[in-house]
């Protein structure tokens, strides 16, 4: 029975994170086109760049299951 709780659970998480996986590329494809839009050097444009960057960074750590420090705790810190 624990077993069967466990596969659960893991296909669970593997669902929950393949949606979020395609939320986040959904972003991506907006942001791109945003900045596509937008003049390179204006405000805003910098403001998209960023948000991309933000989205990249949260797409990698959570398909690499969440960076850890040296300790091997879980961290997410963007610098």
């Amino acid at each position: 029975m624990s077993h069967e709780i466990m596969d659960d659970f893991d296909a669970g998480k593997a669902f929950a994170q393949k949606k979020v996986l395609e939320l986040m590329d959904e972003v991506i494809d907006e942001y791109r086109t945003l900045a596509r839009a937008e003049k390179m050097d204006s405000e805003s444009s910098k403001i998209s760049k960023a948000q991309l960057n933000a989205v990249f960074f949260m797409k990698d750590w959570v398909l690499s299951g969440g960076h850890t420090d040296e300790d091997g705790n879980r961290v997410c810190l963007v610098w």
